[in-house]
């Protein structure tokens, strides 16, 4: 069953309202933030902040390619979370969840929660118009 959710870009940026949760599949502990989508990230990535609200395990440093260089960076492991549209009138949905997302800690001076990138991006289908409607299919 396919989820989808719509919504508008800004005019610089695209952004979604995206939620982090806990890697173990018993734990919902999650928080709620926001996230740039990014189709020219190879993986995702997330602030510190919500690695300590969420007491995330560092998994170690890996070396990290990015437009600025190269750089060493903490990853984590947690699952990324996206609520689907759903009517009005249906009961609240559960976000739908992208298991065991290895990502990176981003640079302290990144402004969202999140940066959405390929790993999770690649198993959706993404479509965006020049009126700046945007549409994100998932599940």
């Amino acid at each position: 069953m396919s989820h989808c959710i719509e919504w508008r870009r800004d005019r610089r940026h695209i952004v979604l309202p995206i939620c982090i949760v806990r890697p173990a599949p018993s734990d919902l502990t999650a928080y709620s933030g926001t996230a740039l989508l990014d189709t020219g990230a190879t993986a995702t990535g997330i602030t510190a902040r919500v690695a300590r609200h969420l007491d995330l395990t560092p998994r170690g440093k890996r070396l990290l390619g990015s437009a600025r260089g190269e750089e060493q960076v903490q990853r984590y492991l947690f699952r990324v979370g996206l609520t689907p549209d759903r009517d009005p009138d249906e009961p609240p949905a559960f976000p739908f969840l992208f298991e065991d997302v290895e990502g990176f800690e981003l640079r302290d001076n990144f402004r969202l929660d999140v940066l959405l990138g390929m790993d999770v991006l690649s198993q959706c289908d993404f479509q965006m118009d020049r009126r700046g409607r945007c549409r994100l299919a998932f599940g």
